[in-house]
């Protein structure tokens, strides 16, 4: 069975909230070349690329979005999950 590594998927969702490395490392207080090194491994663990280069930025590939997408939705359930066993709504 593969496993996903979930805090390559939060650096990924990171990065894509955040429109780039620099100002995702700055929230994850890690550096920028620590997060693209896990992003990298996100895209090998896939077999897919999920940012491109346009210039300096960094957009998000087809597949990129889908990824972003269920990024998204994991961790919306991962905040209930939280609240519903801290007694929260």
């Amino acid at each position: 069975m593969e496993w996903l590594n979930y805090h390559h998927l939060h650096y990924f969702w990171m990065v894509a909230r955040e429109g780039g490395l620099a100002p995702a490392a700055a929230k994850l207080r890690l550096s920028p070349p620590t997060l693209s090194a896990q992003i990298n491994a996100l895209e090998s663990s896939l077999g897919e690329e999920l940012f491109q280069k346009e210039g300096r930025r960094l957009v998000l590939t087809e597949t990129g979005q889908v990824a972003y997408r269920y990024a998204e939705e994991i961790f919306s359930l991962g905040r209930e999950l939280l609240g519903a066993v801290r007694g929260g709504s």
